[in-house]
């Protein structure tokens, strides 16, 4: 069969099919850790800026603005949502498709869910199909790293992964879903030099602000039969002709429907940037394995892969800056939301002493070293101890997979910032019952200020 009409077969159909239990768990793991990503996402300028934005755009009211009782469109919904699920740096990712779907693909479905009034049943299988879908898509058009291309794979992966989503919740014929792929196709878009963005809101909005956006967009012009070219996936002057590097369309349906890459996708342990996690896993397990105290730090060394090193050295954004987040952790010994991001800590007296004794050093070994994102720390002390640690897998990857109990722990980390023992029924409603959008929707309530 034609691939195209494979993969659209595949999203008119995929409401019906029934997930493995252990996908069905995993999935409830990215959807806990995205309405996480969410509710904290809103206390910080992206969140704050696009929930204002939507607030103010007026319109049928479809879907809830996470967080309070104030509805709006799906579209702006699911553009809110989603530009608060990446303000905070503790979204999901995934290696293989080089893209973070859970800030995009879940913020999108449950818009569409609210929309069209459905519950968990539908919103668990929506979600892994977005997963499948978006990281497919972009292994199929060969890029070799993110940098071998001027079109970022961290906006092509969601919006196709957001599009399959709500494709399937709107209940899209063969023929409709024909259609969402080629709206899909005409939307995308998202350039690399989003990685200068020294405030974190474009990068939101091309991570997930503008993907969700517009692939729900595609949707409701399908739905309503907006009619498109047939072939826009593979045809002439179409989206692998004008995207791919080395295209290997058969990727994209490759076992689809047995291999599901939610199961594959990676959780973060830390409210940080990527290249920052392995760091935290080595100071938490310095800290737990050793008794020091941090005032008798002389040096501290860093070795960082040469790929990610620009990313995150000394970096003015607090969580994404290597040397601010390693100084507080081992000052704090946690590292929580409040670690993460209190502006204030920045300049604190003791954090900047220590934060002058950390060095980064770029190493070409840790960037081709697997698996991904490696680090190593050597401290010096003034009795002249020395501690290493090389963290080599980092919790939450698929090499080293956090199980129910580190994403609970990590979930109500990062909400105790809201001091309310709702969130722990909000916990236990995602993980382990089947569920309403209202449902859901309520216990997400709580009466943030815009």
């Amino acid at each position: 069969m034609d691939i195209q009409q494979e993969l659209t077969k595949y999203i008119s159909k995929a409401l019906t099919n029934d997930l493995p239990k252990k996908t069905d768990l995993k999935t409830r793991f990215h959807l806990l850790d995205t309405i996480v990503s969410i509710l904290t996402g809103r206390l910080l300028p992206p969140g704050k800026k696009a929930f204002q934005f939507s607030k103010n755009q007026g319109g049928i009211k479809e879907a809830s603005l996470l967080g309070n009782d104030i509805k709006v469109s799906a579209i702006n919904a699911g553009f809110s949502n989603g530009m608060a699920a990446h303000a905070n740096e503790t979204d999901d990712s995934t290696t293989e498709g080089r893209f973070h779907p859970g800030c995009a693909i879940i913020p999108a479905t449950l818009a569409v869910a609210e929309r069209e009034k459905l519950g968990s049943r539908e919103i668990i299988k929506a979600i892994a199909l977005g997963y499948d879908i978006g990281v497919r898509v972009t292994t199929s058009l060969g890029y070799k790293t993110p940098k071998t291309s001027i079109f970022s794979t961290h906006s092509i992966g969601p919006i196709f992964g957001c599009a399959a989503s709500a494709g399937a919740l709107l209940k899209l014929t063969h023929e409709q879903c024909n259609y969402l792929l080629s709206y899909t196709i005409q939307q995308t878009s998202g350039l690399a030099c989003w990685n200068r963005d020294p405030d974190h809101i474009e990068k939101a909005f091309v991570f997930s602000g503008m993907t969700t956006r517009n692939a729900i967009y595609s949707a409701l012009l399908a739905k309503e039969n907006f009619t498109s070219v047939t072939d826009p996936l593979l045809g002439e002057r179409g989206f692998h002709e004008g995207f791919a590097h080395n295209p290997n369309p058969k990727l994209i349906i490759e076992k689809l429907g047995e291999n599901f890459k939610i199961d594959t996708a990676s959780l973060k342990k830390w409210s940080v940037g990527s290249p920052i996690q392995s760091m935290m896993d080595a100071i938490e397990y310095l800290l737990k394995n050793n008794k020091f105290d941090h005032r008798d730090i002389t040096e501290l060394v860093v070795d960082i892969p040469s790929d990610r090193y620009h990313i995150v050295n000394d970096r003015k954004i607090l969580s994404i800056s290597a040397q601010h987040l390693i100084a507080v952790h081992l000052i704090k010994k946690k590292m929580g939301y409040i670690e993460a991001h209190d502006e204030k800590l920045f300049n604190d007296p003791e954090v900047v002493s220590l934060r002058k004794k950390i060095k980064a050093v770029s190493s070409d070994e840790l960037a081709i070293a697997r698996p991904e994102r490696q680090s190593k720390i050597r401290i010096k002390f003034s009795n002249s101890k020395e501690l290493f640690y090389h963290a080599k897998s980092v919790r939450g990857t698929p090499d080293n997979p956090m199980d129910e109990k580190d994403i609970v722990a990590k979930s109500k980390r990062l909400l105790e910032v809201f001091k309310t023992g709702q969130t722990d029924d909000l916990i236990e409603l995602i993980l382990h019952k089947n569920f309403t959008t209202d449902e859901l929707v309520k216990l997400c309530n709580l009466n943030l200020k815009e």
